[in-house]
C-alpha cells in the first residue's frame, strides 16, 4: 500500500513559502499596534485567530489531497464440470467421478506456493453445485458441448485458468463437432474413464409394470412387472413393489441362462386411499453394474371403500329410474335398491316382510327413502333406522306427493329425524316449474360444486333446467342448514325450502323435496349436451352425506395435480385449494414445495385471482423422472395449521442407457483442441500439475480531499467569527 499527501494547488512551492513569510510578517505588523494598546492575552488571542482564518483559506487553495494505493488480488478460478447423468450410474463410474473432483479440488485450494486458485463445481447441466455432491447421477440427457458452453458463460468475469470435465463422455446429442470448445479460449482438460466390457454383461431390467389403474382400499390387488435378463447363468432374483421406503410386497424368481424375460406376479393390499405412485425394483447379488434400470415407477388410485346405499322406493318413477342408474354407474357406490311397485313378487331384499334390520344396516352408509306411504315400513323399521343415524350414519329422504303427504312420514319416528317441519295442513306439493336458487350456504356447499368456479357454478345452476314442483313443507328446523330453495313459493314470508341437512344424533338427514332432478340429465341430453350437472350433483350429495366429503372432517387444504403421470421437461399443473366448513373461515398462507426421490425439496410459487382467492395454482417442469411429492401446508401467524401431501409419476428417458460404454475419444479430442490434457479417472491426481495457475493483481486509488470538506469551511467561518466577537468585546470595533 502507498500513501502520499499532494497539494493539488501549488505549482511553485517557493513562491507560497515567500508568501507564507511575508503573510505571516504583515500580520505581526498589524498587530503591532494593538499589543501596545490593549492586554497582551487578548491580542494574542485576535492574532491566533486571524492566522487560523488565513491558514484555513490557505489550505483551501492549496488543496490538500491524501492519496491511497491499495492492491486486490483475484484468484484464478478453475470450473469443473461432473457428469451427473443417469449414463454414470454404472457401479463404480460415478464414485470414482465424485473421488476424483474432491481430490482435485483438494489438490488445487490447498496448494500455496503458486498464484491462489479456486475451485467452482459444476453439474451436466452447467448449474454451479453450492451444497454437497449430489449423491446419485440423475439427469436425462448429456450434452458436454452445452454444459461446457454454460460453464465458461456464468465464469466469464472470473480469471478462468481452465475448465475441467468429468465424464464418461456419452453424449446423447449426437453431437460430435467439439470446435466451438476451442474458440472458447480456455483450456479444457478431461477426466475420463477406460471402456467398460462388463457394462455389457449381464444387466436386469424392469419393464412397464401392468397394474389397475383404480382399486379399493383394503383390497388385494396384483401386479404384474416384467423382469428381463440380458445374458449369463441362471440367477435368482428379488422383486419388489414399493411406494416411498415402505415395501409393500416381495417375490423371489429364477431367471434362467441367457437371455429371458419373465412376468412376475407380486400381490398386496393397500390400507391407504389416495392417489400414489408405487416402484417396482428387482435387485440380484451378482454385481450387476448398470442399475439405473433396475426400477419403474408406476401411479396407482386407491379409491376408498364403497359406500354402501340401500334405496327404497315405493312408486316407479322417473325420478327412480335416473337416480338408480346413476348410482349404479358411480363406481364408488355399491348400491342394492327396492321399489314396490316394479315388481309385486319382490317386496324385500331377501325373505320375510322386514326391508329394514339392525343386522342388514350394519354394512350400509346410506339411506334412500323415495315416495311412498308412512306405513310403507313398520315401526320397528322406523325406530331401528331411526337409531342407526343416530351411531352416525346417514338418511336422505326425496320428494313425492305420499312421502311428504298426509299418509307420509309426517307420523312416523322419521318425522323427529328429519330437518324439516311438515306442514300442518294447505297444500303438501307444487307443481309450478321453478328454477332452483342456491341460498349464501349452499353456494358454498361441494355438493353444487360443478367446475371450481364459484362464478361459472352459480351461473350454471341459475341457467339449470326448470324443476316442476316440489314437496312443501313448513319450514327448516332450528339449527338445520338450507341449502337451496324454491324462490317462486312463500311460505310465512321465506322461500319454500327444497334442500336442507341437519344432525341427528351422530349422524346426518336430508331431504330432497323436488322430484324432478331427473330434468337435469334427460333434458340436457336430449339437447346433445352433457348432464355433467346431475351427475355431480346426486354424486357429491351421496359423498357428503355419507362423510366421504364430510365438511367438519376434511383438511382445511387439499392439494392435487391434472394428471397422475408426466414426461421430463413438461409442465405440472398444481391446485390448492384451501377449505372452509360452512361454519367459519379459513385464512392463512398457502406454501407449496416439491421434493424428488433425493429427497431435495424445491419451493413453488403459488398464485391466486381474485374471483376465487381460496384457489392456488402453480407450474413445475421436472428435469428428471422419477416419483414425486407435492407437499402443500397453509400457515398462520407464523404457524403450520394444516398440510397434504400429493404424488405423481415423471417417466424417465432410456436415451441415457442406449450406450452403457465410455467415449474417451470424444473428450480427447476436447481437450486437444482447447489445449487441455486428457488423463483416466485413476490417474485424475496427476492433472492438477498440468493446470496453469494464475491470479490477478489490480490497483485501487483511494483519494481523500480534504480541502473541499465542509469541515475545512467551517474551520474559517468559526475562526473569523470569533476574531470579530472578541474584538466587539473589547471595543476594538
Amino acid at each position: 500500500m502507498l500513501a502520499s499527501l499532494e497539494f493539488e494547488g501549488v505549482r511553485h512551492s517557493w513562491l507560497w513559502i515567500i508568501l507564507i513569510i511575508a503573510g505571516a510578517g504583515v500580520l505581526y505588523w498589524t498587530y503591532r499596534e494593538i499589543f501596545q494598546r490593549s492586554e497582551r492575552r487578548v491580542t494574542w488571542g485576535l492574532m491566533a485567530l486571524r492566522a487560523a482564518g488565513l491558514l484555513g483559506l490557505v489550505l483551501a487553495l492549496a488543496k490538500p489531497t491524501w492519496t491511497d494505493e491499495n492492491e486486490s488480488i483475484d484468484p484464478g478460478h478453475l470450473a469443473v464440470v461432473l457428469d451427473n447423468s443417469i449414463s454414470m450410474s454404472l457401479e463404480g463410474r460415478y464414485a470414482k467421478a465424485t473421488e476424483a473432483v474432491s481430490q482435485l479440488r483438494g489438490q488445487i485450494e490447498s496448494d500455496r506456493s503458486g498464484p491462489r486458485v479456486k475451485v467452482d463445481v459444476f453439474d451436466v447441466t452447467g448449474t454451479r453445485i453450492t451444497d454437497d455432491i449430489p449423491k446419485e447421477p440423475r439427469q436425462e440427457r448429456t450434452d458436454l458441448t452445452n454444459s461446457a458452453s454454460e460453464t465458461l458463460a456464468q465464469l466469464r468475469s472470473k480469471l478462468l485458468v481452465g475448465l475441467v470435465l468429468v465424464s464418461d463422455g456419452v453424449d446423447n446429442t449426437g453431437r460430435q463437432d467439439t470446435a466451438s470448445l476451442a474458440e472458447a479460449g480456455t483450456p479444457i482438460y478431461s477426466i475420463g474413464f477406460h471402456s467398460d466390457v462388463e457394462a455389457s454383461r449381464l444387466d436386469l431390467k424392469v419393464g412397464e409394470p401392468q397394474a389397475p389403474l383404480r382399486v379399493m382400499v383394503n383390497n388385494e390387488i396384483k401386479v404384474m412387472i416384467p423382469v428381463s435378463k440380458s445374458v449369463g447363468p441362471q440367477i435368482t432374483a428379488t422383486v419388489t413393489a414399493k411406494r416411498g421406503g415402505e415395501e409393500f410386497a416381495r417375490e423371489q424368481v429364477t431367471l434362467p441362462e441367457g437371455s429371458v424375460e419373465q412376468l412376475v406376479p407380486v400381490t398386496f393390499t393397500p390400507s391407504e386411499a389416495g392417489s400414489f405412485v408405487y416402484t417396482a425394483s428387482v435387485s440380484s447379488g451378482t454385481g450387476e453394474q448398470l442399475l439405473a434400470n433396475n426400477s419403474r415407477h408406476f401411479p396407482l388410485q386407491v379409491d376408498a371403500d364403497a359406500i354402501g346405499v340401500l334405496y327404497l322406493e315405493g312408486f316407479l318413477r322417473y325420478e327412480y329410474k335416473y337416480l338408480k342408474n346413476r348410482l349404479e354407474d358411480d363406481p364408488d357406490v355399491s348400491l342394492v335398491s327396492v321399489v314396490r311397485r316394479a315388481n309385486p313378487e319382490r317386496v324385500d331384499l331377501s325373505s320375510g316382510d322386514t326391508l329394514i334390520t339392525p343386522e342388514r344396516l350394519e354394512n350400509l352408509d346410506l339411506v334412500i327413502l323415495g315416495d311412498m306411504e308412512g306405513d310403507y315400513l313398520s315401526d320397528g323399521e322406523y325406530e331401528a333406522l331411526k337409531n342407526w343415524v343416530d351411531e352416525g350414519h346417514a338418511l336422505l329422504v326425496l320428494g313425492g306427493y305420499h312421502s311428504f303427504g298426509a299418509d307420509g312420514f309426517r307420523n312416523t319416528p322419521l318425522a323427529g329425524v328429519l330437518p324439516v317441519v311438515f306442514a300442518d295442513d294447505g297444500v303438501e306439493q307444487s307443481e309450478e316449474p321453478f328454477v332452483l336458487d342456491l341460498t349464501q350456504r349452499g353456494r358454498q356447499h361441494p355438493i353444487f360444486e360443478v367446475t371450481g368456479d364459484g362464478v361459472k357454478d352459480l351461473t350454471l345452476w341459475s341457467t339449470a333446467s326448470q324443476l316442476l314442483g316440489s314437496s312443501l313443507v313448513a319450514r327448516a328446523k332450528a339449527g338445520a342448514e338450507v341449502l337451496a330453495v324454491n324462490p317462486n313459493i312463500k311460505i310465512d314470508g321465506q322461500p319454500a325450502v327444497v334442500i336442507a341437512t341437519g344432525r341427528y344424533g351422530s349422524g346426518r338427514a336430508m331431504v330432497v323435496n323436488a322430484d324432478t332432478t331427473w330434468r337435469w340429465t334427460r333434458l340436457t341430453r336430449v339437447a346433445g349436451k352433457s348432464d355433467t350437472l346431475y351427475s355431480r350433483f346426486w354424486s357429491q350429495t351421496i359423498r357428503w352425506v355419507t362423510g366421504r366429503d364430510i365438511e367438519e372432517k376434511r383438511s382445511q387444504i387439499v392439494v392435487s395435480t391434472n394428471r397422475p403421470d408426466y414426461e421430463v421437461g413438461k409442465e405440472v399443473s398444481i391446485r390448492v385449494r384451501r377449505q372452509a366448513d360452512l361454519e367459519s373461515e379459513v385464512t392463512g398462507d398457502v406454501a407449496v414445495e416439491v421434493a424428488d426421490e433425493t429427497g431435495k425439496r424445491l419451493p413453488i410459487e403459488v398464485r391466486s385471482g381474485s374471483a376465487e382467492p381460496d384457489l392456488f395454482v402453480a407450474s413445475f417442469y421436472p428435469s428428471i423422472g422419477g416419483r414425486y411429492e407435492v407437499n402443500a401446508s397453509l400457515k398462520s401467524e407464523g404457524k403450520t395449521v394444516a398440510n397434504q401431501t400429493a404424488e405423481f409419476l415423471v417417466h424417465s428417458s432410456d436415451l441415457e442407457l442406449a450406450d452403457t460404454g465410455t467415449n474417451r475419444s470424444l473428450l480427447k479430442s476436447i481437450s486437444q483442441k482447447s489445449g487441455g490434457v486428457y488423463v483416466d479417472v485413476e490417474d485424475a491426481s496427476e492433472l492438477a500439475d498440468s493446470i496453469e495457475r494464475k491470479e490477478r493483481r489490480s490497483a485501487r486509488v483511494e483519494r481523500t480531499e480534504y480541502w473541499d470538506s465542509p469541515f475545512l469551511f467551517l474551520f474559517f467561518i468559526a475562526a473569523v467569527t470569533g476574531e470579530w466577537v472578541l474584538r466587539r468585546k473589547n471595543h476594538l470595533v
